[in-house]
């Protein structure tokens, strides 16, 4: 057998410091081009689509207390927090495209964020870029989170509900319990259907 030649080595394994940082640089990397593809959707401004137009001649015309109380035109409905949400930003900034997606953009935006420690309490090293990657990345989740539409909404308020999961499942007490379903309610009934 050819023994190896005296000035090449074998190459250095990896240190589980080296991996560490390289997984952070990843995530770092899928959470930046995930909002820098929204955020480019977002300024990019097209055009309402149909489906916005119907739920958003609502949140023009109506008032809080109507939002609140009446039906919404065309059939439409939305939670109320996402309603009152956009409510105030047409009153803040006008009643165009921007106005009425700003909300849509920062529920998508924060559902990444929220995401990442529910990823590491199910999935381990790659795995978390991966899924974190997968939602970054998702051509529905990039486009709804543009939308004058509440579905980026109820996607955050998704995570948020599998957040307080991996926060709060093995409390006994009744102040963590107490806290888990009160964030959960308002979860689900302000930012959900």
């Amino acid at each position: 057998m050819a023994t190896p030649a005296s000035g090449v080595r074998e190459p250095a394994p990896a240190s589980p410091a080296t991996a560490a940082h390289y997984q952070r640089l990843a995530l770092y990397l899928v959470l930046a081009i995930g909002i820098g593809f929204r955020l480019f959707h977002f300024f990019y401004n097209r055009s309402l689509f149909i489906d916005e137009l119907y739920l958003n001649i609502s949140l023009v015309k109506l008032n809080f207390w109507e939002l609140a109380t009446q039906p919404l035109a065309y059939e439409q409905k939305a939670p109320i927090g996402y309603l009152w949400t956009v409510k105030l930003c047409v009153l803040l900034f006008g009643k165009g495209e921007k106005a009425l997606r700003l909300f849509s953009l920062c529920c998508g935006i924060s559902a990444l964020f929220a995401f990442v420690p529910v990823a590491r309490f199910y999935l381990k090293s790659w795995g978390v870029v991966l899924a974190v990657g997968l939602l970054s990345l998702s051509w529905a989740t990039i486009y709804h989170s543009v939308e004058a539409k509440q579905y980026s909404a109820e996607l955050l308020a998704t995570v948020l509900g599998l957040l307080l999961y991996t926060k709060y499942h093995n409390a006994t007490r009744l102040q963590p319990l107490l806290l888990w379903g009160l964030a959960g309610g308002f979860c689900c009934g302000f930012l959900s259907r």
